[in-house]
């Protein structure tokens, strides 16, 4: 008996007591209590650090899985889930949607690079680069003339020479740019496809805030409306995909020569046209379900917003547009 009070007393072989390496403070599990660092070491050798990676891959793979299901068929519900609490079954929403977006403009550059841009008619671009060569005129146009940074300069009085010679020489990238832009405009897609993910990161918290204005009385914080169109966000952006990958297998059937590939072909064309439609009631759905209103009012605000939410859009694309032969 007394050997095995000593025994259990010292620390047994398998587990051998050890020193934070941070801190110094003795570990008693897996995370040092004081200030947090875990015990494992990840310099090791690539086997063990490659297997822990796909473990924990996994494990998130569990909660990825659950929370698609409920994303995809449950409108709302995740958002709801969230602000009562129940979150450690679901992937947290930044991450949901950082994968989604991510995949989402992966699959547009996708598109953006194997896309055949040939521009404008060839008649129409030789028109309007026909004086770009000789120097006659300009992209740009500064009053009744085009822009030229010595005979017709932009010039205004209250930013003074500094100021002016500054914002010519913008004014001259942009119109240099906006010729190569209609020289080479899959350059210039590509370069405003770019900048798609941050144009996104302005519109979700900006469109939030809009919506807290519809629904100022329902005592919600900001982070909750912000919440709901993480979520949404995410539904359409995955959504995307799936119409993307959709196109994608029947463009691939329309190849094909095997028994039955036209008719599956057209199942897949109805799955697309489902999508497409279910993405307005979705975004509908998820409202009435997280704000709990009825459904006259809810439809009433839904209409406003989409309205306001492709209003918001289309200066976002015209912003982008004007940054993408900025930075071309």
């Amino acid at each position: 008996m007394q050997a095995t009070d000593e025994t259990s007393a010292k620390p047994g072989r398998d587990r051998p007591q050890r020193d934070c390496n941070n801190c110094g403070t003795r570990l008693t599990g897996p995370y040092c209590h004081r200030c947090g660092q875990p015990a494992r070491s990840f310099i090791r050798a690539l086997p063990g650090l490659v297997g822990e990676i796909a473990t924990e891959t996994l494990y998130y793979d569990s909660r990825m899985w659950r929370t698609l299901q409920c994303l995809l068929f449950k409108p709302g519900w995740l958002s709801r889930e969230y602000v009562t609490g129940k979150r450690a079954r679901y992937t947290p929403p930044v991450r949901l949607y950082l994968i989604s977006s991510i995949v989402a403009f992966l699959v547009i550059t996708l598109v953006v690079n194997t896309a055949e841009l040939s521009g404008v008619p060839d008649e129409a671009a030789n028109e309007f680069t026909s004086g770009f060569a000789d120097g006659s005129r300009g992209a740009v146009q500064f009053g009744s003339e085009p822009w030229h940074a010595e005979d017709n300069p932009v010039r205004i009085d209250w930013l003074g020479a500094r100021g002016n010679a500054w914002l010519n020489r913008q004014i001259a990238l942009i119109d240099g740019n906006a010729r190569e832009a209609v020289r080479n405009p899959a350059r210039f897609v590509r370069t405003a496809a770019g900048m798609l993910p941050q144009t996104m990161f302005v519109i979700l918290p900006l469109f939030s805030a809009w919506v807290g204005v519809f629904y100022l009385f329902a005592q919600r914080y900001y982070i909750e409306h912000l919440l709901l169109q993480v979520h949404n966000h995410a539904f359409v952006f995955l959504s995307l995909v799936g119409l993307y990958l959709i196109a994608l297998a029947r463009d691939l059937l329309g190849e094909a020569a095997f028994f039955g590939h036209a008719s599956l072909s057209g199942l897949l064309y109805w799955i697309g046209v489902v999508i497409w439609l279910w993405i307005p009631f979705y975004v509908l759905i998820s409202i009435r379900r997280f704000y709990r209103q009825g459904w006259a009012l809810t439809l009433i605000k839904f209409l406003i917003l989409i309205v306001s939410y492709f209003i918001m859009l289309l200066f976002a694309l015209l912003a982008v547009i004007v940054l993408g032969v900025w930075r071309l």
